[in-house]
């Protein structure tokens, strides 16, 4: 597989990840309607992720809600942080991600570690 058509496939999973939250956070009561809204006008969740993690305004309002939630583990900004979706996005942009978790007090090192235990099926080990 060349890299373009791995970065595709990786593109895909993680949108496929993001939208298999938001299907749990919809179970919870909250609907992201305007994540989902943004998904739709820009095609997909990688190019979302970037905007909001670009974004001037620290967090959004779905990332305060998820906080509220006790949630921020099914947030962009977590997603992107895991090792098997962190090539999509650059360094500055996981900075920003780490740092975001961080203020709120999410354990992001033990979480990922926690992740990192049990990977999806697809990540080759």
């Amino acid at each position: 597989m060349d890299a373009d058509a791995g970065e595709h496939e990786l593109a895909w999973r993680f949108h496929q990840h993001v939208v298999g939250d938001v299907d749990a956070l919809k179970r919870r009561g909250y609907n992201p309607t305007y994540f989902l809204g943004m998904i739709r006008q820009h095609g997909s969740a990688v190019a979302v992720t970037k905007i909001l993690l670009s974004s001037s305004r620290h967090t959004t309002y779905g990332f305060q809600r998820l906080w509220e939630m006790g949630e921020l583990g099914r947030s962009v900004e977590f997603t992107a942080l895991l090792p098997w979706f962190a090539a999509l996005f650059t360094n500055d942009e996981l900075d920003e991600a780490r740092s975001r978790l961080a203020l709120h007090e999410f354990p992001v090192e033990e979480r990922l570690v926690s992740a990192t235990a049990d990977p999806p099926g697809w990540v080759s080990q």
